[in-house]
């Protein structure tokens, strides 16, 4: 994201216009280029979510992955339905505050 960002005419003027590199990306490219990934918090912790199950589960840690494994395997509903939710939670914040955040890099991009 970093290297499109680079690349753009935005940076180019900004270059010829005499700023410093430094000024020139933290001021300019960073903030284009974190966009992305700032979106892709929600998403990535539902994957990490799915990675502590493998982890826990091959290094035999305790902890929620672990537990949710069992739970399958002993179809015990009550404890399923606890793990999906703690997930779905955290994943629902993560997104939240993803959107909370954007407003502070982006200017463009404000709260209604």
């Amino acid at each position: 994201s970093m290297i499109d960002v680079l690349r753009q005419d935005y940076i180019r003027t900004a270059r010829a216009k005499g700023l410093a590199r430094r000024r020139v990306i933290f001021r300019h490219a960073l903030p284009n280029a974190i966009l992305p990934i700032i979106a892709m918090i929600g998403i990535d912790i539902g994957i990490f979510m799915g990675g502590i199950v493998v982890v826990e589960s091959v290094f035999g840690w305790p902890g929620i992955g672990q537990l949710a494994w069992q739970a399958v395997q002993r179809v015990d509903i009550p404890i399923i339905m606890g793990v999906t939710l703690i997930s779905a939670c955290a994943i629902v914040l993560g997104n939240l505050l993803a959107d909370l955040v954007t407003p502070f890099i982006d200017p463009r991009i404000r709260l209604r």
